[in-house]
């Protein structure tokens, strides 16, 4: 289809240039076509978005913050993807609405208290807490796509940005004393909501450990 525009734009008077260039000129209308979705988000896309105390309101409809059971990364960040209890899913692309990061933590911060307590409720009846596809937690122990980790080993986490073919991505880094476990921020949701969980236990970790010299 594309040769045969660039083709096309040949028999018409442009054979002087270069066939990759007609080429390239008659994959322009293909690709503007396959940009037609995102052209349309962003002239549909309903502009108002605010977080009250209790909700979020987008494009005048109300999403309550106790009602949001996911929120995740999408495409390292360019968008944040929220699931509902009712099976809804939100795509909030934060290219159209300005202080991303800002809306981010607020969203954070207000899905963290009743996340928090499902996933600890969760980990007492003995049950593994999934954080996407690229995480999940025990009691004892954090399981990424790579492996397990003993979190009582865990000697450090940190998130790195990284390029790749001039797309960013964050990817985090989990290290004990023998290797470094690493996942893409993409494959993980909630992680707010780990790496709160995760702080926890390594808090309690050094306290016992603290604890535990002082006596001897």
């Amino acid at each position: 289809m594309a040769v045969a525009i660039g083709i096309y734009g040949g028999r018409v008077g442009f054979t002087t240039l270069p066939a990759s260039l007609l080429i390239f000129g008659g994959l322009m209308p293909l690709m503007t076509i396959g940009q037609l979705p995102t052209l349309a988000y962003y002239a549909l896309s309903p502009r108002k978005l605010s977080l009250d105390e209790q909700a979020m309101i987008h494009g005048g409809k109300i999403y309550p913050y106790a009602e949001m059971i996911s929120i995740g990364s999408y495409v390292s960040k360019a968008a944040t993807q929220i699931r509902m209890v009712n099976g809804k899913q939100l795509l909030l692309r934060w290219d159209v609405w300005l202080g991303c990061e800002i809306w981010e933590r607020i969203l954070e911060a207000k899905t963290l208290p009743h996340l928090h307590r499902k996933a600890c409720d969760a980990l007492e009846r003995g049950e593994k807490v999934g954080f996407g596809p690229g995480a999940s937690l025990g009691q004892k122990t954090l399981s990424l796509r790579e492996g397990d980790v003993a979190i009582t080993a865990i000697s450090s986490i940190r998130f790195v940005n990284e390029s790749n073919m001039g797309a960013q991505r964050r990817i985090l880094h989990v290290a004990d004393e023998r290797r470094e476990l690493t996942v893409d921020e993409d494959q993980l949701c909630n992680q707010h909501v780990l790496l709160t969980l995760l702080a926890e236990k390594l808090a309690a970790r050094d306290a016992e450990e603290t604890v535990s010299a002082e006596k001897s």
